[in-house]
């Protein structure tokens, strides 16, 4: 597969090097060209953050000390510059970018934030951005950084390092290391690592569903590793963060159940004491905030069977303590499940209800469903027969809950407080299509009438078709790698996720 760097950059799960071509197609004034980028990680909301772009590195291949024409071709494991005087080839192995350029030279504009700097280190250098560290370690060649004063703006220019051939050969690698500055061992050369990375992608690749090359590149690109856990980054130039609940949507990609668990406990590892699973996370921080509950979801459409004991007991201690905490903070006395705040359904599509009132919305009722039934397969499979009666005994309870929403023709949110119904909005209408057979079947047959797709997000569109086969179709002609991208959904793991889901159920 050979990737188009003005869409998706050239990267690698588990890593944060990212080389991509920029086009500025919406003329915000960024400099044209090949960048490489390096993940900037704020200490917080207020503190670290770059006045200017941060982690941007411009690449300029020169030759003779005059610039050259550049093209590049790339695929999910090697990347290579061309020009006149010769290639500059890229590999990456996981924390290690490698460099090897045969004949030209590189001079490389280093954007800066307030308090980021570069220095010298024997045998090359270290850019601290935010709280991200890297080390340029020079094997074959020569450094010289050069920085100029801009007195009117008062602060200086970005700085720019000019790397130097020696006997035509310029070999380095980019370290994105831990506060220790450790630098772990790698590949030995470009080669090697190309090939160690087209091991791993074709690893991935086999393990899940669909048949799109490019979207399962992009989903593995998404990965992370974050607070021990694999977890996926919607976007990794910039602050890096991973949404709790793009962990569970992606899972619907995976083809083994032990896989799908996994996944799901890595999400869930994460919650609090009491129980709170968090919104997002980053590096340093997580923020404790209720996020929409898609464990059951996620485990749903996977087989149990075949999968470790051990690992079917964590995730049914963790799913029970996960769901212990809904039932406290946000479960009313007649067993209602209610989002205190719009925001905690994970939707821009919210309805707000007067006075920002806690409200009872039908794919809420749906989530909790699944898991009580989640939990009642797991407790089933565990061998513990009467927790499996009390918990689809809850399931039933939930799917009460959906009826009373069901006004004959569409669902309704509810003011929790007064009582008072407003009507959803078409995607969260749509979207209990999602809980398949899960749903009374005179709903689900009346909401499979609606054939059109409303005015939603890629991934609230994904979720919808994947209870619906005309809309499935639909979307799935618009399918990325088909070369009509879905609005935003170009660079955007989760969704390829969903749509490898998608293609495969169609």
């Amino acid at each position: 597969m050979q990737l188009d760097l003005k869409q998706i950059p050239f990267g690698q799960g588990y890593s944060r090097h990212l080389l991509f071509e920029e086009t500025d197609p919406l003329g915000y004034g960024f400099r044209k060209g090949y960048h490489l980028a390096l993940a900037h990680v704020s200490v917080s909301m207020f503190t670290g953050l770059a006045v200017r772009p941060s982690g941007m590195v411009r690449l300029e291949p020169f030759s003779d000390g005059g610039p050259l024409e550049v093209t590049a071709e790339a695929s999910p494991s090697l990347a290579v510059l061309h020009t006149e005087a010769g290639e500059i080839r890229f590999a990456i192995d996981g924390q290690a970018l490698l460099m090897r350029s045969e004949g030209p030279g590189l001079r490389m504009t280093i954007a800066l934030g307030r308090g980021e700097t570069i220095s010298s280190l024997d045998g090359g250098y270290v850019l601290n951005l935010g709280t991200a560290r890297y080390i340029i370690d020079i094997r074959k060649g020569s450094g010289d950084v050069s920085v100029q004063w801009d007195l009117a703006a008062l602060h200086s220019t970005d700085p720019v390092l000019t790397l130097t051939p020696e006997d035509g050969i310029l070999d380095v690698i980019f370290w994105d290391s831990d506060p220790t500055y450790a630098k772990p061992a790698c590949a030995p050369d470009v080669g090697a690592a190309a090939e160690k990375a087209a091991a791993a992608f074709a690893a991935f690749r086999a393990g899940l569903r669909g048949a799109s090359e490019r979207n399962a590149y992009v989903f593995w690109l998404g990965l992370m590793n974050c607070h021990g856990e694999d977890l996926l980054i919607s976007g990794k130039i910039g602050d890096v963060k991973a949404l709790t609940r793009d962990q569970l949507l992606s899972a619907l990609a995976l083809k083994r159940p032990a896989d799908v668990i996994g996944r799901v406990c890595s999400a869930l590892r994460l919650m609090t004491p009491g129980g709170l699973q968090p919104a997002w996370v980053d590096e340093n921080s997580l923020l404790p905030e209720a996020a929409p509950p898609l464990w059951g979801f996620a485990l749903e459409r996977s087989g149990i069977e075949g999968t470790d004991p051990a690992a079917l007991e964590e995730c049914y201690g963790l799913l029970k303590k996960a769901v212990g905490w809904w039932r406290r903070e946000r479960c009313a006395a007649d067993g209602t499940f209610f989002y205190a705040y719009p925001h905690e359904s994970g939707w821009k599509h919210a309805p707000l209800l007067p006075e920002s009132h806690p409200a009872v919305f039908p794919n809420l009722a749906g989530w909790m469903m699944l898991n009580f039934r989640a939990l009642a397969r797991l407790a089933g499979a565990l061998g513990l027969a009467a927790e499996a009666e009390d918990w689809n005994a809850l399931a039933e309870g939930q799917l009460a809950v959906l009826r009373s929403l069901w006004d004959g023709e569409r669902f309704l949110c509810r003011d929790l407080y007064t009582g008072a119904a407003v009507p959803c909005t078409d995607a969260l209408g749509l979207l209990p299509l999602s809980l398949g057979g899960a749903l009374p079947e005179d709903i689900r047959r009346a909401l499979l009438a609606r054939t059109e797709l409303p005015d939603a997000s890629p991934l609230l569109a994904c979720l919808i078709a994947l209870g619906c086969p005309a809309l499935r179709s639909s979307l799935l002609e618009k399918d990325p790698a088909r070369g009509r991208a879905l609005s935003g959904a170009a660079y955007d793991p989760t969704v390829c996720a969903l749509l490898l889901a998608l293609e495969e159920r169609s």
